[in-house]
C-alpha cells in the first residue's frame, strides 16, 4: 500500500503545532532524566507546565484552517483536561494527586486521539498519527496509575519514559510534515 501524500499546505499548517508538541515533549523528558532528586514539587510543577504547553498545541493542531471541523469537540475536550489536570497538580502537589490527575488526563487525550484517528484518518491525512500518539497517552497514563505508590522521583521516570517515546515519534512526524511542505504542489508542468 503505497504511503499516503500530504499535500504542501496542508502539512505546513499542522507542522508548527506538532514540532511544538514534540519540543514539549522533548524539554519535559531531559528535564525528568537529569533531575537527580526529584522533589514533589518538581513533579508536579515541571508535569503540570508539560499538560498545559501540550494542551496549547493540541489545540492549534486541531484548529488549523484545513482540519475537519467536527474534531474540535474532542481535542478541546482534551485540551481542556490536560489544562484542569496542570491546574490541580500546580495546586495540589501531593504525589498521589498529581499521578491521578495527569493519568486521568492522558487516558482521556489518548482515548480521544484513537477516536479521531478511527473517524478521521481518511477525511484528513495528518490524523493518521493519532494511533500511535494516543497509544502512548494511554499507556503513559495507565503505568501512572500502576505506579501510585511510587514517590516524586520514580512517577516522574514514569511520565518522563513516556514523554520521551512521544517526542521521538512527534519529531519524525514534524520533520516528515515540514518535509512535505516543502514540496512544491504538483501541477500543469509537473
Amino acid at each position: 500500500m503505497p504511503a499516503v501524500k500530504i499535500p504542501a499546505t496542508i502539512a505546513a499548517e499542522v507542522a508548527v503545532p506538532v514540532m511544538g508538541r514534540a519540543a514539549t515533549a522533548a524539554g519535559f523528558a531531559l528535564l525528568s532524566i537529569f533531575w537527580p532528586s526529584a522533589t514533589n514539587q518538581v513533579l508536579a510543577y515541571s508535569l503540570a507546565a508539560f499538560m498545559v504547553i501540550s494542551a496549547k498545541f493540541i489545540w492549534d493542531y486541531a484548529s488549523a484552517p484545513s482540519a475537519p471541523k467536527s474534531v474540535r469537540g474532542p481535542y478541546a475536550v482534551a485540551a481542556v483536561a490536560m489544562i484542569i489536570a496542570g491546574l490541580v497538580m500546580a495546586f495540589r502537589p501531593e504525589t498521589l494527586v498529581v499521578a491521578i490527575a495527569a493519568a486521568a488526563a492522558w487516558i482521556l487525550a489518548g482515548l480521544l486521539e484513537i477516536l479521531v484517528f478511527v473517524k478521521h484518518r481518511n477525511a484528513f491525512a495528518p490524523y493518521r498519527d493519532q494511533l500511535v500518539t494516543g497509544f502512548v497517552s494511554l499507556g503513559v497514563g495507565g503505568s501512572l496509575l500502576l505506579g501510585l505508590d511510587l514517590d516524586a522521583h520514580g512517577l516522574l521516570g514514569l511520565a518522563g519514559g513516556g514523554a520521551i517515546i512521544l517526542a521521538v515519534f512527534e519529531l519524525i512526524s514534524a520533520f516528515g510534515l515540514r518535509h512535505a511542505a516543502k514540496e512544491p504542489e504538483p501541477g500543469l508542468w509537473s
